[in-house]
């Protein structure tokens, strides 16, 4: 019996049928990318009062510091609502770069694998660009300080204000790139209700958000502290805070070498609790 063996088709296409099928791949490259960027997110931060949150942020939406309803601010609690359930934690550091400490902190979170946000002294930031350069390379967001942290300079008017946050501004750009430098604002001292209300009006003027904390290690109220304490301080403001999200106040100066020897014990209390660890991000 006589089998009939099936006729094999091969598809040679012509320069026009090549011309549709490129432009169909091109069609549908540029609809996934296009759809990529509307929903990635990254963490940053809101608060008001005492209380500072974590929320998904579009990446690569660029607005004006204001409420949902429109009304002008630069607090990130009232820009955008807080999302539940979100256990992260923030760790800043304030009035850094130091010659020894903040290294010390960089070498800890390169081994834990942890991302952290440096409110950097600008003033400080010249004496050591190397150790800001390091840190925005690995990944850590730089923030501003202010340019001196003089108290009585900085918020001695209104124009002395704004002058030290675009200096700030000006110095940490020209040393880490404007890509790296967040803009996201610290106050000296912090800004929790209607404190620093007029000082809030220049950021929003200057489109700056500004994020405080809720939680807190204490390294800042002694002279001497001692590591386990930090600890302690920091677990019992994070109960106290009543948020799964916490940002958690530290410092680099100098002086606070307890800090860095209690970072890694801080670490890996919040990890065993379940806590993942994020940095601010630009809004």
């Amino acid at each position: 019996m006589a089998v009939r063996r099936r006729k094999k088709y091969s598809f040679k296409p012509n320069k026009h049928t090549v011309l549709v099928l490129v432009l169909l791949v091109i069609i549908v490259w540029v609809i996934a990318g296009l759809s990529s960027c509307m929903n990635r997110h990254d963490k940053s931060l809101r608060g008001a009062d005492y209380t500072y949150e974590a929320v998904l942020l579009p990446e690569y939406q660029v607005r004006r510091c204001v409420q949902p309803d429109g009304t002008p601010s630069a607090d990130y609690f009232e820009i955008y609502p807080p999302q539940a359930g979100d256990k992260v934690v923030y760790l800043t550091f304030d009035d850094g770069p130091s010659a020894k400490v903040t290294p010390q902190i960089l070498d800890i979170l390169k081994q834990y694998n942890v991302k952290a946000t440096f409110f950097i002294i600008a003033k400080n930031a010249e004496q050591y660009p190397d150790t800001v350069k390091r840190a925005a390379d690995e990944g850590h967001t730089i923030a501003s300080h202010t340019y001196s942290h003089d108290y009585s300079y900085v918020y001695g008017s209104l124009e002395n204000f704004r002058e030290e946050v675009n200096k700030a501004k000006d110095v940490l750009t020209n040393i880490v790139g404007e890509d790296a430098f967040t803009n996201i604002f610290r106050f000296p001292g912090g800004a929790f209700r209607e404190q620093r209300a007029e000082f809030k009006n220049v950021l929003i003027e200057e489109n700056v958000p500004f994020v405080n904390w809720n939680c807190l290690t204490g390294d800042a109220e002694t002279r001497s502290p001692v590591p386990a304490n930090l600890i302690e301080k920091a677990k019992k403001t994070a109960k106290s805070s009543g948020s799964d999200s916490l940002t958690i106040l530290m410092h680099d100066a100098g002086a606070k070498q307890a800090t860095a020897d209690a970072l890694p014990g801080l670490i890996e209390y919040f990890q065993g609790e379940g806590y993942r660890f994020e940095a601010l991000k630009r809004y």
